[in-house]
């Protein structure tokens, strides 16, 4: 079950809730980056190598850098008084004791970073009691993203963002990974396969896209990257009628939300790429915008007008 297929079967069974059953007869596997499945199959506590294993595909952590053990930890900050709560999809320390953050980020938003950057501040501002001196652990973040959030950047799935100061580290103990799902799959569907990336975090990817797509997975592949049991985990057999109703009930809230912001959001590409400069045509193809509007957004731009 593709993204659009789920997009699809959500919108069915919400007004349809008796269509869950036919459903069941069409697909064979789960849509894996669904908020509850994907935490039922990567932080599933009876299985903690799957979890190691994962996150070091997805972090590309080798040898004394590799994280050894993932101890699950309350996926919520609290805030304080009026703050907002941080909560995320999967939250746990390493052997190190330096804690990772995992999340599925599922619509386009303009304030996507911003979100990212606070709910890292909470778990930066959690981690110095009083009396403690201020060295913090190392802190990764994993933040998977289901719909493209740098649609100008066309042939870049993965962001590696870290602090840096006149060019230089300035900071080496916070790693956010952003990781375009979508756009890895758009890749490797353009160039040759001998060209196509030869790494433990691509190989995962691929992995989830044979899920999407309901292909066969070999059994050695999946012992290597993950167990052999995850083949049998996104199969729609092993998850109840309630299970999917509340997912379907998670992402339509999401899918509301997305109504809201979307074309605001894709009215910000534009203005970004018409700063950059980018031909009419190029903007028209990354947004989806109409012609009229691309040019309307212009006008204003060079008037100094906000868009309406």
């Amino acid at each position: 079950m593709t993204r659009s297929e789920f997009i699809a079967f959500v919108k069915d069974v919400a007004e349809h809730p008796e269509h869950l059953a036919d459903y069941r007869k069409i697909y064979k596997n789960v849509y894996p980056f669904s908020d509850g499945i994907f935490k039922m199959l990567m932080a599933n506590e009876a299985k903690p190598e799957r979890t190691v294993k994962f996150l070091n595909a997805m972090l590309c952590l080798t040898g004394d850098k590799a994280i050894k053990s993932y101890t699950l930890g309350v996926p919520e900050n609290p805030g304080v008084l009026n703050d907002k709560t941080a909560i995320f999809d999967i939250y746990g320390t390493t052997q190190a004791g330096e804690p990772v953050l995992i999340e599925v980020q599922q619509n386009f938003n303009t304030l996507f970073v911003d979100r990212l950057i606070y709910y890292t501040a909470r778990v930066v501002s959690r981690t110095v009691k009083k009396a403690q001196d201020y060295n913090l652990p190392h802190i990764y973040v994993l933040s998977l993203l289901t719909e493209n959030q740098f649609p100008t950047e066309r042939d870049t799935y993965l962001h590696h963002a870290q602090l840096v100061r006149n060019q230089h580290m300035y900071y080496d103990k916070i790693d956010i990974y952003l990781v375009e799902i979508e756009k890895f799959f758009a890749i490797e569907d353009r160039i040759p396969p001998e060209m196509r990336e030869q790494t433990d975090r691509a190989e995962m990817l691929r992995i989830f896209r044979d899920v999407l797509e309901e292909k066969d997975i070999p059994e050695e592949k999946l012992k290597k990257l993950l167990d052999k049991d995850f083949a049998k985990d996104v199969s729609l057999k092993g998850y109840t009628d309630e299970i999917f109703l509340n997912e379907v009930d998670g992402m339509r809230d999401i899918l509301y939300e997305k109504q809201g912001s979307y074309l605001q959001a894709k009215e910000d590409d534009a203005l970004a790429m018409l700063a950059e400069d980018f031909p009419i045509d190029t903007i028209i193809r990354v947004t989806k915008l109409p012609k009229e509007k691309i040019l309307k957004l212009k006008a204003q731009a060079a008037k100094g007008i906000a868009p309406v």
